[in-house]
């Protein structure tokens, strides 16, 4: 998931990132929602700047579903199915995000929460 998350996110970078996957998932997430949360839509350029960091969450969100379907993700079976509905929802509000139909608040919030799991996750990791 690593490699497909930083090539599909475009984070990858000349030298070699270290971490676990989940410090690099918790960067992915973190340097997307920032650029989600940044962009004001009617500033003049803004709706493209939204439109790319849009489709970089798409492109995020696709991984976590391939990943969280694959058989050999680890998590419990109810989790994998909740993250994977989560990413279709990411993906059908977009397109309303990008019809003017609705705001890009929710996937931030999704995202943010997202954000505070993995960081969870990593605090929990290291008091271990």
């Amino acid at each position: 998931m690593l490699d497909q998350l930083q090539a599909q996110a475009g984070y990858r970078t000349t030298t070699r990132e270290t971490g676990t996957d989940k410090d690099i998932e918790l960067r992915v997430f973190t340097s997307v929602t920032a650029k989600l949360s940044s962009i004001d839509p009617k500033e003049i350029g803004g709706f493209v700047k939204l439109a790319e960091a849009m489709h970089e969450n798409v492109q995020l969100w696709t991984t976590v579903m391939a990943d969280v379907a694959s058989d050999d993700n680890q998590l419990p079976v109810e989790l994998r199915a909740q993250i994977f509905n989560l990413g279709e929802f990411i993906r059908k509000h977009t397109l309303k995000v990008l019809d003017g139909s609705e705001t890009v608040d929710a996937i931030i919030d999704i995202n943010k929460a997202i954000i505070a799991g993995l960081r969870e996750s990593q605090r929990i990791r290291e008091a271990a």
